[in-house]
């Protein structure tokens, strides 16, 4: 598998690419376009935070803690005392940072249903409807931070399956099929796992905000029209606009 920099790397510079996509054909702002940049980092480490030793352990659920506790206090200021913004601010960060971790560590096993396609959308959905329902976004940006999620989390699934080929010893690692996935039946309890992890996906189908939105920012034809033309210059003149 590859290791905590690579992955680090491989999906914060995919991130960077869809982040400023996304600015550049006017979906997001700027300020959006740096929340979608660190969620998709932050995306590239989740699979990973079920190892008990891993490094992503703690980045990503030290990240996700400031994350949720910064957006908390930006859209929840006008609302509560500072005080109460206070109270609330260390309930979330300890919440997630040590109450959150600590479930993931009893509940996952590495390389299990967690290292999985079905896993990466459920990341992606619960995120869409934690930033639709829980701070006030609207669905367009409630999406478009659950795909980051989400696209991070398989570039580092698919990282991890080209790392289980040594090309150069011409040979294939038994970790081979154990990250990207769709299911795993080989005992009892994969099989109980991958049941209960496409309940969960087909229930949050249901929770989750609208896509009209999302589908026709980034699905249409005029969606189409406006990435041709931040792909590759529209006037056909590079560098000399």
């Amino acid at each position: 598998m590859a290791n905590f920099n690579t992955h680090f790397t491989v999906a914060a510079t995919a991130s960077a690419v869809i982040s400023g996509t996304l600015l550049s054909m006017e979906v997001v702002t700027p300020e959006q376009a740096v929340i979608a940049f660190v969620l998709g980092t932050l995306g590239g480490l989740l699979p990973d935070v079920d190892s008990a030793h891993s490094t992503s352990i703690k980045v990503g659920f030290n990240v996700l803690s400031l994350l949720m506790t910064i957006m908390l206090i930006f859209v929840k200021s006008s609302t509560y005392s500072i005080v109460e913004m206070l109270i609330m601010s260390v309930l979330v960060f300890a919440g997630i940072r040590y109450g959150f971790l600590e479930l993931f560590r009893k509940i996952s096993k590495h390389r299990g249903m967690f290292h999985s396609v079905p896993v990466a959308l459920i990341w992606g959905i619960v995120v869409a409807i934690l930033m639709h329902f829980f701070f006030g976004l609207n669905s367009l940006v409630s999406w478009v931070y659950g795909f980051m999620i989400t696209a991070g989390y398989l570039v580092h699934l698919i990282l991890d399956e080209t790392y289980s080929v040594d090309l150069g010893n011409r040979r294939v690692k038994k970790s081979l099929g154990t990250a990207l996935k769709f299911y795993s039946i080989k005992t009892m309890e994969d099989k109980i796992h991958t049941a209960l992890v496409y309940a969960a996906l087909v229930v949050l189908f249901f929770v989750a905000p609208d896509t009209s939105m999302i589908e026709i920012a980034l699905f249409s034809q005029e969606a189409w029209e406006i990435f041709k033309d931040v792909v590759i210059p529209y006037d056909g003149q590079w560098f000399f606009h």
